[in-house]
């Protein structure tokens, strides 16, 4: 989007890149390679890199086109691999723990398996796959790499659980409603014509699967309400609709979710489709109020919690990035599992499913069961 996610990250995640801790700082970097070498690998996995030499030592880009891996290998001062037996090269060293995956969503599953049967640890960009069906799959296949006996941390990036104003948002929640009764979420991207994530990726412009690129962009409001809320969604329903010519298949939906632990109902209103950027999720409950806003008068965000505020900066990617190095060297546990990954899919592909349906009523269990999207 002109204003969305990737845009105010890109120019606001070199001056927060910076993760290095106390309890790291002893053990030698983790040994990475990057599969993909695309925008978002070079805008935002890059920066984090390079800002963390004693966390991340980068040890190869791989593309599957030689020409940007070079250019990024040349940024990150590293080795450059391209094609089919550039990746089989890459996939066999010895001295490389762990692969950060930034490709195309139609075809990054096969990426994610393959690095996995090499005995890579993972960090891969979100979603976990293109439909719940296909999630269910990659985490079985991965699940059976474990139960083998390898010991391999797989991590799907989704930067709003490390985002330190969704963390502190979550905390609120806890601490401060009460029982929720009421949340309200308003998502409004502006993904327009010449926005260069559109432009240079066909995946997201051509419409391979229904809801390719909604999935793409509302799969970090899922991840969002899940991680603040701490709780499932029990049924959804919701009416779609598809308002820009350049956009593939649903760009824009209001829904209603009804919550499973606290029984809160929920409204979602979500386009990218507009012009103006909001983004905005408001917990109301029977002891207080939790207010999340982008800002849009820079990065971050501004949390208002029972009327005190403050406000944050972005941190969201760095943050994933030391998750998953410290669940590597086994110091914690990454709050980006694939399970939870699957979780923020299984939401989304409800929601596209009861629009589909002409907002027939979806148990959001049932569609994690089922796995019926196509």
């Amino acid at each position: 989007a002109t204003l969305d996610r990737r845009e105010f990250l890109s120019k606001s995640i070199i001056g927060s890149a910076t993760i290095m801790s106390s309890s790291s700082s002893d053990a030698l970097p983790l040994r990475v390679a990057l599969l993909g070498a695309g925008i978002f690998a070079s805008e935002a996995h890059a920066p984090v890199l390079q800002k963390n030499p004693s966390v991340f030592s980068t040890e190869a880009v791989w593309s599957r086109r030689p020409e940007p891996s070079a250019r990024l290998a040349a940024t990150l001062n590293t080795k450059s691999y391209s094609g089919d037996d550039g990746l089989e090269e890459v996939l066999q060293r010895a001295d490389i723990e762990a692969v950060i995956i930034a490709l195309p969503l139609d075809v990054q599953p096969e990426y994610v398996r393959k690095a996995l049967q090499h005995g890579k640890h993972v960090l891969s960009e979100k979603p976990i796959a293109p439909t719940v069906q296909e999630a269910q799959q990659l985490l079985k296949d991965y699940r059976a790499l474990c139960d083998d006996g390898k010991k391999l941390k797989w991590s799907v990036a989704e930067n709003y659980r490390y985002e330190p104003a969704v963390v502190s948002a979550a905390e609120a929640v806890k601490t401060s409603v009460g029982i929720p009764q009421l949340i309200t979420l308003t998502v409004r991207a502006p993904f327009t014509l010449d926005n260069k994530y559109l432009k240079k990726s066909s995946w997201r412009s051509s419409g391979s699967w229904y809801g390719g690129f909604f999935i793409d962009s509302f799969v970090h409001a899922s991840a969002m309400l899940r991680y603040v809320l701490g709780e499932e969604a029990q049924s959804v329903s919701a009416v779609t609709s598809s308002r820009a010519e350049h956009l593939p298949s649903v760009d824009t939906m209001t829904g209603h979710v009804t919550w499973e632990k606290s029984g809160a109902q929920g409204t979602i209103a979500v386009t990218y489709a507009g012009g103006t950027m909001k983004y905005e999720l408001e917990v109301v409950g029977t002891e207080g109020t939790v207010l999340l806003q982008r800002r849009t008068d820079g990065p971050g965000y501004r949390l208002v919690v029972n009327g005190k505020e403050e406000v944050f900066g972005f941190g969201g990617i760095a943050g994933e990035f030391m998750g998953f190095a410290k669940a590597c060297r086994d110091e914690e546990i990454d709050r980006n599992s694939p399970e939870e990954a699957l979780g923020d899919v299984t939401f989304v592909e409800a929601l596209l499913l009861s629009g589909k349906e002409d907002g027939a009523t979806k148990r959001v269990l049932d569609v994690k069961r089922q796995g019926a999207m196509t």
